[in-house]
């Protein structure tokens, strides 16, 4: 759950028993210090609060990221972790929250940085056993290989994390070194993708990282409910791989929510959505415009997948760009319920295992 995104969604209105786990953030680090201000303070009251209704749900406090800053600063000086590592206990602890989720994108490009990072994992876990604690401690990583290889010791954070979220998705995106649509989160490689294009799905990245030593158990999945938008440098050439000129109109910097892509869907004439097999993603089209996204169809697939690789589960990114609000009720969905996307994934991996 991101308090920064927002997109309209208050803690009361999420399902209490739509997901296991919530990570709500992102926390700050500011000083080495775990920082919470006053919005996400009063968010992890009422996220908390939904365990009155659901007492198995755990509440996450999230924290790193590519804007968060503080935090490579943070771990590459014992003093510093030491500090940082009390105040996330002091979190723990006044908002009764039941783990941490260290999300290292991507500091850790040298040798140096990734062993402190092991080292803050090793520091953490030990002064949990130190005091009997059973607060979880979880990671978010990247998907593309060089930064696997450059930023993680894979079989450090295996020792020491309780599970790893892979952040398989943003595979392709605008962006002037690589003006092209792409699928956002392809379950694998297209048959005309070679080198490192052809890393660049969730097959790969999954097994991958379970080659480097991630126990299978340990690996969760992560699947969008975002999209991103494309804008075409030709609307008669709008295949995968075509040349683009800039972000979409849809969305924020192509940053498009499942509701946006509905929006578009039921207000654009001319609209072309196809489903492409190679990779189980749809993508839909309407004048210059190309959005790349997932829908039930796509996260069944991709779920699926998961459980038949006996992978340990399935991260969301995130509630907020979901159907919270219901603007894809006249959609192909055929029914009307929020958080379709996510409804579809629990409902996918919890099929064949009866709920207490």
């Amino acid at each position: 759950y991101n308090v920064i995104t927002g997109h309209e969604l208050l803690p009361k209105d999420i399902d209490p028993h739509l997901c296991t786990h919530i990570n709500v953030g992102f926390a700050g680090i500011v000083n080495s210090t775990l920082f919470l201000d006053d919005v996400l303070r009063e968010t992890f009251v009422q996220v908390v609060a939904l365990k009155k209704i659901n007492a198995a749900l755990k509440v996450l406090v999230w924290t790193g990221g590519a804007d968060v800053g503080g935090f490579s600063e943070m771990v590459r000086d014992h003093a510093n972790r030491k500090h940082f590592i009390q105040s996330v206990k002091n979190v723990l602890e006044t908002y009764r929250l039941d783990g941490i989720d260290l999300d290292w994108e991507f500091p850790g490009a040298f040798e140096r940085q990734r062993q402190h990072f092991s080292q803050l994992l090793h520091e953490i876990r030990r002064e949990y056993q130190r005091e009997h604690r059973t607060y979880l401690l979880t990671v978010a990583v990247a998907a593309p290989r060089p930064i696997i290889d450059a930023a993680y010791d894979v079989r450090e954070i295996n020792s020491y994390a309780d599970f790893v979220n892979i952040m398989t998705y943003d595979y392709h995106f605008y962006s002037r070194t690589t003006p092209l649509t792409g699928i956002n989160a392809p379950l694998y490689a297209r048959e005309n993708e070679r080198g490192l294009l052809a890393m660049l799905n969730i097959n790969y990245t999954a097994h991958y990282w379970h080659e480097q030593g991630l126990d299978r158990e340990k690996i969760i999945i992560g699947l969008p409910t975002y999209g991103h938008s494309f804008q075409l440098a030709n609307p008669l050439n709008r295949r995968i791989g075509s040349p683009v000129t800039n972000y979409g109109a849809t969305g924020i910097l192509g940053f498009t929510s499942y509701s946006e892509v509905c929006w578009f869907q039921q207000n654009n004439i001319f609209v072309t959505t196809t489903f492409d097999n190679a990779t189980c993603s749809p993508y839909t089209t309407a004048g210059t415009e190309w959005i790349s996204y997932d829908d039930t169809r796509s996260l069944e697939c991709k779920t699926k997948w998961v459980k038949d690789n006996d992978f340990g589960g399935v991260m969301i990114y995130d509630l907020n760009s979901d159907d919270h609000g219901l603007y894809c009720r006249n959609s192909l969905l055929g029914k009307d319920e929020t958080f379709p996307l996510s409804r579809t994934i629990r409902s996918v991996l919890f099929s064949n295992i009866t709920e207490n």
